[in-house]
């Protein structure tokens, strides 16, 4: 009998069938990618591959908007405001738009959230987000990797690219482990796995946030807590294989 081939750190593939078990997936969408490759039409074409990966039928879908991350930026907070309220709901509408064409699928099963409606679901978030800056501004290594993502994304290396990253790896992180759920009609709380989608490669500060899992926390019951799948290459990176050293993203 041919032996199973063993998985290497730093090798990755894409998922063959979801979990048999309620479980939410969760497109963080970037209000400077929603209207390209996180549009509604893009959206959807991601949907429909993922949808055949699922056997249980309570899987709901989450779309978190980043739009308050933004106001890290420098710019007039009112033309600001005004601009993604007007990206948002364009979003969704056009997406539930796409929906109407295709009723098979359940409505309640989506759900769409501003930053600021996530961050209200977490106890204690600023306590999180404060302790998480201390250990930022201690550990050199954190610091290397974030710089590095911020210099992938070819912005400025400054205080609100900083704030800005670490804001979002920890909201993905306590969603993962459990401790911020996004309202959903469909799944009411009883998902068991939860997977971050996004159309590219995950952020070597976010990978190092979830290996050294600074707060301790444990979700077992999650599949993929330590997990993030890339929508474009259709691949589930798996943060506790993964040799940050020799990664190349």
């Amino acid at each position: 009998m041919a032996k199973k081939k063993q998985i290497q750190e730093n090798e990755f593939f894409d998922i063959n069938k979801f979990p048999s078990k309620e479980g939410m997936l969760v497109f963080g969408i970037s209000m400077s990618q929603v209207s390209n490759i996180q549009s509604a039409t893009k959206c959807f074409s991601y949907i429909e591959e993922l949808v055949k990966k699922i056997m249980y039928p309570y899987v709901g879908l989450s779309f978190l908007y980043s739009d308050n991350l933004y106001f890290y930026q420098k710019g007039e907070p009112s033309k600001l405001n005004k601009k993604f309220q007007q990206l948002m709901i364009s979003h969704k509408n056009e997406f539930n738009k796409i929906l109407n064409n295709n009723r098979w699928y359940i409505r309640d099963s989506f759900s769409f959230l501003s930053w600021n409606q996530a961050l209200l679901e977490v106890k204690d978030f600023m306590n999180y987000f404060s302790k998480l800056k201390e250990i930022y501004k201690k550990d050199k290594i954190f610091q290397k990797y974030l710089k590095e993502d911020i210099k992938e994304s070819k912005k400025k290396i400054n205080e609100e690219s900083i704030l800005f990253i670490l804001e979002e790896i920890l909201v993905f992180y306590l969603v993962s482990k459990g401790r911020l759920k996004l309202p959903n009609r469909y799944l009411n709380g009883k998902e068991k796995w939860v997977l971050w989608c996004y159309p590219g490669k995950p952020l070597k500060s976010e990978i190092y946030l979830y290996q050294k899992n600074f707060f301790n926390l444990q979700n077992k019951e999650n599949d993929y807590e330590n997990s993030y799948y890339d929508l474009t290459e259709k691949k589930l990176y798996n943060y506790d294989r993964v040799d940050l050293e020799t990664l190349k993203l």
